[in-house]
């Protein structure tokens, strides 16, 4: 390969690092995971949500709004966003969106294998548990995979992006330290959750440990990758173990 093709292949990289990480292309690569989700659970008449889901979208009934009506603004604003760009084509953004899904695959194939073995570490017994997910009493693939929304748009958006702005804007903390302070109050607050309420699981080390883990990976994978990535990572990973674990279940 020449100098000018590397170049060439170097650059192409480094565009595709760029939009990708962009809010807007994130935003894009998830609608039709949101639009899959809410389609499947009212046909369905799922009456458990995720609880990161009603944390976002019960205030909108305060001022008469519903989650499909902010899904059809949001993914007005989304594709206006990425048209506003201008200068791609509509092939260019699908292989854009497509590889990001590839490689949220592969980092879900990670994040699947590393964090069992890194939660035992802190807690050495072998129980098995589920990642955002209780399957007693959830459906099959629809709750995964808006858990992989929804707990990324609460914990890794809001909190985990919206504290360290804060952070370092309001509270004039180092930038490096505001980050950091961000990344690990809301991991710990993602392993919390799901011991929360109605649904909540009791509390064992190891299981808050694994999520804790698991939210501060996927932390990371939103500070260098973007929403969009984070998302089908917690995603995919979230239908792997559904896969694995739900007896009985064929693919």
């Amino acid at each position: 390969m020449s100098d000018k093709d590397d170049g060439a292949a170097r650059e192409e990289g480094l565009s595709y690092c760029r939009e990708s990480r962009s809010f807007a292309f994130g935003i894009v690569s998830i609608l039709p995971l949101i639009v899959l989700y809410h389609c499947g659970i009212v046909q369905a008449g799922y009456s458990v949500r995720n609880i990161a889901e009603v944390w976002l979208t019960g205030p909108l009934g305060l001022v008469g709004l519903t989650a499909a009506h902010v899904l059809n603004v949001v993914l007005v604003v989304a594709l206006v966003a990425v048209l506003w760009r201008g200068d791609r084509s509509a092939s260019s953004g699908f292989l854009i969106v497509g590889t990001m899904v590839a490689e949220a695959a592969l980092y879900a194939g990670l994040l699947y294998k590393a964090a069992p073995a890194l939660a035992g570490i802190v807690d050495e017994r072998a129980s098995q548990v589920l990642f955002a997910i209780n399957l007693r009493f959830s459906g099959p693939l629809l709750v995964a995979l808006g858990a992989g929304v929804y707990e990324e748009l609460f914990f890794r958006l809001l909190l985990m992006g919206g504290g360290a702005w804060a952070l370092h804007k309001v509270f004039m903390w180092d930038r490096k330290w505001s980050v950091a302070a961000a990344l690990v109050i809301s991991s710990l607050l993602f392993a919390a959750a799901h011991h929360i309420g109605p649904l909540g699981e009791e509390f064992r080390t190891y299981d808050f440990a694994f999520r804790a883990i698991c939210g501060a990976l996927l932390g990371v994978v939103f500070l260098v990758r973007g929403l969009g990535v984070a998302v089908w990572t917690h995603a995919i990973y979230n239908a792997m173990a559904m896969l694995h674990h739900m007896e009985g279940w064929t693919a």
